[in-house]
């Protein structure tokens, strides 16, 4: 599916692609690209000359190579952090920048995609290059980025209290998904910073953007030191509560360990007496069997009192 938009100043308009000839005469052209088929890649390859990656390309292209320029066109392939109640999906996005016009290819809902495009449509905002676009919409997903990492932090201390009180399954397990965001989150920044330390260098960039760029690049960086500090801080909560587990299974430990040597004297006792020798003394012995079993009482009895004065129970 290709959804046009056209973008002079402040005034936005929606095409059909099929007015395409109409609609690039209006300013800078946006071409939205949602999953598109054959014709509708064959139709952006003949009108702007645009290179269709494929997904699998998409999905799995090194860091080195995402980001090039071909002529006077930008390729940008760029992941976007998802995050839903239990998975946390990294979904790329190919944009193209060539003179006046901007292609977005995607095969999901991108939330700053959609974001971008609703401020187009309310606020009316200036543009006045098809790279500003791209700024526009990376300057969405880092203050997603750090809307994230905000709740996250707040997740982290919230945590941070809680394991001194329980140590559930369910804890276990939201400590691995912050775990997993935080660095989900630290490789989607580390990209962006590559990416955008890159398009700064471009002469094919004005110097406007490149100013407001500067500012995001900056952003970048502090909310890295944020994903640091959070990664020592789930570091030390999962060190914490491997700690207390421990401890917990030591004193069950203990308690077995204290219990069986308690009864160990007693099992004694009985094992002696339990002996069917033909020439044991106390084979006949008419009061035996209540003597044992007082001794084995006696005899547990003062080791737990002795226990209980250690403190050991």
């Amino acid at each position: 599916m290709i959804k046009l938009y056209s973008i002079s100043g402040r005034e936005i308009s929606e095409w059909e692609f099929s007015e395409f000839e109409k609609a690039r005469r209006k300013g800078i052209i946006w071409i939205d690209v949602l999953d598109p088929d054959e014709k509708e890649i064959a139709w952006l390859e003949e009108s702007i000359g645009f290179e269709m990656p494929s997904k699998e390309v998409m999905g799995d292209i090194e860091i080195s190579s995402k980001y090039t320029e071909v002529g006077d066109a930008i390729n940008i392939n760029m992941s976007f952090v998802i995050q839903q109640k239990e998975e946390i999906i990294v979904e790329p996005v190919f944009f193209f920048i060539r003179e006046r016009y901007f292609v977005t290819l995607r095969y999901k809902d991108i939330p700053a995609v959609l974001i971008f495009l609703n401020r187009l449509k309310t606020n009316r905002a200036y543009i006045q290059f098809a790279e500003s676009l791209f700024g526009e919409i990376l300057s969405i997903e880092v203050d997603r980025i750090g809307d994230r990492l905000e709740i996250l932090g707040r997740r982290i201390r919230n945590i941070w209290k809680h394991i001194f009180v329980e140590q559930s399954e369910e804890l276990i397990k939201d400590i691995a998904y912050y775990d997993e965001l935080n660095i989900t989150l630290r490789e989607s920044i580390n990209e962006k910073v590559r990416i955008l330390s890159r398009f700064l260098k471009s002469p094919l960039i004005n110097a406007q953007t490149k100013r407001e760029l500067k500012i995001l690049l900056d952003d970048l960086s502090t909310l890295l030191d944020y994903t640091s500090f959070y990664m020592e801080k789930i570091d030390s909560i999962q060190n914490s509560l491997l700690g207390l587990i421990t401890i917990r299974q030591n004193e069950a430990v203990k308690v077995f360990t204290v219990l069986a040597t308690i009864f160990l004297p007693a099992t004694l006792i009985a094992s002696i007496f339990g002996m069917n020798f033909e020439y044991m003394p106390e084979l006949g012995w008419k009061y035996g069997y209540p003597y044992s079993l007082t001794l084995m009482v006696l005899v547990t009895l003062a080791l737990l009192l002795w226990v209980r004065r250690k403190g050991w129970l």
